[in-house]
């Protein structure tokens, strides 16, 4: 590794002072995560509702549940590139703001075109606005929190989605089956709205480019250390779509969320299938884990390093998954959600952070879009494998088999990722390498 000139040191000690004098919890950081929180309720409160929904208007066959999750995923996949783009090249705020209108806009089409492709197009149109608004939030707030504290903020900013997990299912159930699907509707318009009236007050664009312009020398560091254990240069087209400093990291990623993606699908079913009353609680459970380590995975991270605390995380993932195999009552599937929670709360917010890390200021639009668009196809792909290995090997041994894309996330990090990490804190402590 090569030695540092003075200028070089000169900005790496002004960053690093800075970065330990800003605050965590600043205005703007605050506003994101409330205007966040709505956000993500106004999205997962219609995730086990519409499929009931669709059955209260006639349709039978319990396959289309499964087409309503499909298309909404991919309407998040395919413009998540799009939006990536624009959050850089124009204003991450805007982009929030727009994709949050779309989904606020479509909640009541549901009551106006109430039939099956109504549903499909509807769910897809949301998919597209849930992309604008999850990849541009998750922009601003690597933007918003210091460097040095970079983990635990993402830690923070990712307990929106818990918090948007754990409460909108089960105020859309109530929603639907206390009052009705028109008050389903309407709940989602108000969450959309409060989201948006939040949003609105945020105000950090200006300050943003300013300090992008005094990171530009720091992030061609960063580029020349890691330059050796990267791809070789893509084509201007696919620089566009895809940010290539993360891509290392999607392709642990991926294989971490692909158990997410099967679980999500197919534990309640297969609760049902062992009899177990009361399944939903996972869901709450496993929420419930995620806000808990969350609250502090990120402080660890920065104070112990990234490998230190992201392989327990995937060791509690596959003790989420084993134990399913013996999963006859409620209470092992307690136990799953508790383990598969708290490693799933380790190892997202932490791949998601060091995303950021090895990506420059002015593309961290892409880098959340290339991120969260191999989340989405993780998801999907998670849900159709182990759909079909549900029908040639049963529920409990295709549950288990998830472990082995846990091993091959884990083989990857340590291949790829961990020797990036090594070079950068090196780059970072000038020599000390203890926080990795």
């Amino acid at each position: 590794m090569r030695n540092l000139t003075n200028k070089e040191k000169r900005i790496r000690d002004v960053l690093k002072k800075q970065s330990h004098i800003e605050p965590l919890w600043t205005k703007n950081f605050i506003l994101l995560l409330t205007s966040a929180v709505f956000m993500y309720i106004a999205t997962f409160m219609f995730t086990p509702t519409l499929p009931l929904f669709a059955q209260s208007i006639g349709a039978v066959d319990p396959a289309v549940g499964g087409f309503i999750i499909l298309v909404y995923t991919m309407g998040s996949l395919v413009p998540r590139t799009i939006w990536g783009n624009l959050a850089d090249s124009w204003e991450r705020k805007a982009v929030y703001l727009i994709g949050t209108l779309i989904m606020t806009a479509a909640s009541p089409l549901f009551g106006l075109f109430v039939s099956v492709p109504g549903i499909l197009v509807i769910r897809l149109l949301q998919g597209v606005g849930f992309s604008a608004s999850s990849t541009a939030a998750s922009t601003m707030a690597a933007d918003l929190v210091p460097a040095s504290r970079r983990t635990e903020g993402i830690g923070f900013y990712t307990l929106a989605n818990t918090v948007g997990m754990a409460l909108g299912p089960d105020l859309g159930l109530y929603m639907l089956q206390q009052h009705g699907a028109w008050w389903l509707f309407g709940t989602g318009v108000l969450a959309g709205i409060a989201s948006l009236g939040i949003g609105m007050f945020l105000n950090y664009e200006k300050k943003r480019r300013l300090a992008q312009s005094g990171s530009i020398a720091t992030h061609e560091i960063i580029r020349d250390t890691a330059a050796s254990s990267r791809p070789g240069k893509l084509s201007s087209k696919w620089t566009m779509l895809f940010e290539k400093s993360v891509l290392p990291t999607c392709l642990v990623l991926l294989f971490a969320v692909m158990p997410y993606g099967a679980i999500m699908g197919y534990i309640a079913s297969y609760g049902i299938d062992q009899g177990v009353g009361d399944i939903g609680l996972y869901f709450s459970v496993f929420a419930l884990s995620l806000f808990v380590v969350r609250l502090m995975v990120g402080r660890l991270s920065d104070r112990h390093g990234v490998t230190v605390i992201i392989i327990p995380g995937m060791i509690l993932m596959m003790g989420g998954l084993v134990v399913l195999n013996w999963a006859a009552n409620l209470a092992v599937f307690m136990t799953s959600a508790v383990l598969f929670g708290f490693g799933f709360g380790v190892v997202f917010p932490l791949l998601q952070a060091t995303a950021y890390t090895f990506c420059p200021d002015d593309r961290r639009g892409v880098a959340s879009a290339t991120l969260f668009a191999t989340a989405d196809l993780a998801y999907g792909l998670g849900a159709v494998i182990l759909g079909m290995g549900i029908k040639y090997l049963g529920y409990a041994t295709a549950f288990a088999g998830l472990t082995i894309f846990m091993v091959l996330s884990l083989i990857f990090f340590m291949a790829i990722l961990y020797p990036q990490l090594k070079s950068y804190h090196g780059l970072e402590t000038n020599g000390d390498t203890k926080r990795l």
